[in-house]
C-alpha cells in the first residue's frame, strides 16, 4: 500500500465513521436486523440436522425459526419490564441499605464517621440533572417498542431475500472471475459470521443458565432479568463479564446492604464467568475470526464510540467484516495481517 492509498483509505474512513454517527438511527436497526439474521440462519442449520426435521422444507424450518424467535422475543420483553418495575419498587429502600453497606465497610478498615445520604447525593449527584436523565431514560424505552417492530420486520424481508440474493449476485458481476470473487468473499462472511453469532448466542444462553441458577439458589430476587443482563453484556469482549457481574453486585449492595451475600455472589458469578470464557468457549469457538486481540479492543473502543452499547455488542463480527473485505483486495491486504491473529489469511 503506498502513501496515496494509504490516505485515501483513512479519509474514506474518517467519511464512513461520520456517516456511521449521523446515520445511527437509519443504519443500527439495519446492521442488528443483519446480526439477527445469521443467528436465525444458524439455528436453521442447526434444525436441519436433526435427522427428523432434515427433510423439512427451507421455508417451514425459516418460519419455525422465526416463530420460537418471535415468541423468545416477546417472552424476554414481557420478563424485562416485568422485573424493571420490580426494581424500582425497591429503591425507596436503596437509601439505607446503601449508608448500611457504607457503615459496615467503614467500620471495617476503622473509618468512625460515614457519610450521611445527603453528602452521599451532594457528592454524586450534583451534578446531574435528573429530570434530564429521567425524560432520556422514558424516551428510550417508547424508542425501543419502535426499533422492535422496524428490526422484526427487516429480519422477515432479509430472510424472504436470500434465495433471491444469489442470482442478483450473478447479474451484478457478469465476469465470471469478478463473480466467483464476489461470492468468495460472501461466503467467507457468512460462514464466518453465522458461525461466530450463532455459537457465542448458545454460549452466552448457557452463561444466563448457569448464572441464574446460581442466583435463584442465593435467592436473588429477579434473577431472571439479571442472568439475562449477564448474558447479553458477555458479547462485549473483555470487559462484558465484568459489567454484568457488576450491575448484580451494584443491585446486591443497594437492596441488602449486606456484605456476606455480595461476597457470595461475586465469587459465584465470577467464578461461571471463568469457567464458561477461560474453559467453555475456547473450546467451542477456537479462534474461529482469527482477530488479534488488540484489533478487538481497538475495535471495541471504536465501536462504542460510534454505537455506544450496541456498537460494542456488536464489534467483533463487524470488524471480522472489514477485515474479510480488506483481505479481498491487494491494496489494503496488508491491513488486513496486521489486524489478524497470525498473520494467515485463508
Amino acid at each position: 500500500m503506498t502513501i496515496r492509498d494509504l490516505f485515501f483509505f483513512l479519509a474514506l474512513s474518517a467519511l464512513t465513521g461520520w456517516v456511521l454517527v449521523i446515520g445511527k438511527t437509519v443504519i443500527l436497526p439495519f446492521v442488528i436486523a443483519v446480526m439477527l439474521t445469521y443467528v436465525l440462519v444458524g439455528a436453521t442449520k442447526s434444525l436441519r440436522r436433526v435427522r427428523p426435521l432434515s427433510k423439512m422444507p427451507d421455508w417451514l424450518a425459516y418460519v419455525l425459526v422465526l416463530s420460537i424467535f418471535g415468541l423468545t422475543l416477546t417472552s424476554m420483553s414481557l420478563i424485562v419490564v416485568s422485573n424493571l418495575r420490580n426494581i424500582t419498587q425497591t429503591a425507596p429502600a436503596a437509601e439505607a441499605n446503601l449508608l448500611a453497606l457504607i457503615g459496615r465497610i467503614g467500620r471495617l478498615f476503622g473509618v468512625a464517621d460515614a457519610p450521611s445520604w445527603s453528602t452521599l447525593r451532594e457528592v454524586l449527584l450534583a451534578r446531574i440533572d435528573l429530570p434530564d436523565l429521567s425524560l432520556s431514560l422514558l424516551t428510550s424505552v417508547a424508542s425501543a417498542g419502535g426499533y422492535t417492530v422496524l428490526i422484526s420486520t427487516y429480519i422477515v424481508f432479509m430472510v424472504a431475500e436470500r434465495r433471491p440474493l444469489s442470482h442478483k449476485v450473478d447479474l451484478l458481476f457478469p465476469d465470471t472471475d469478478e463473480r466467483g470473487a464476489a461470492r468468495k468473499i460472501f461466503d467467507r462472511i457468512n460462514s464466518q459470521i453465522v458461525t461466530y453469532l450463532f455459537t457465542k448466542t448458545l454460549i452466552n444462553a448457557m452463561l444466563g443458565l448457569i448464572s441464574y441458577v446460581l442466583m435463584w439458589l442465593m435467592g436473588i430476587e429477579n434473577a431472571v432479568f439479571w442472568a439475562f443482563s449477564i448474558g447479553l453484556f458477555n458479547y462485549i469482549p473483555y470487559v462484558g463479564s465484568a459489567i454484568g457481574v457488576g450491575v448484580v453486585i451494584t443491585y446486591l449492595a443497594v437492596t441488602t446492604g449486606a456484605l456476606g451475600p455480595i461476597l457470595l455472589a461475586l465469587v459465584l458469578l465470577t467464578a461461571a464467568q471463568v469457567y464458561v470464557g477461560n474453559w467453555l468457549e475456547p473450546r467451542v469457538m477456537s479462534r474461529s475470526l482469527n482477530l488479534s486481540p488488540l484489533t478487538v479492543l481497538v475495535a471495541l473502543v471504536v465501536w462504542s464510540a460510534l454505537w455506544g452499547l450496541i456498537g460494542a455488542i456488536i464489534a467483533v463480527p463487524m470488524t471480522s467484516i472489514l477485515m474479510i473485505v480488506l483481505a479481498a483486495f491487494d491494496s489494503t491486504r496488508g491491513l488486513a495481517i496486521l489486524a489478524s491473529r497470525d498473520g494467515e489469511l485463508t
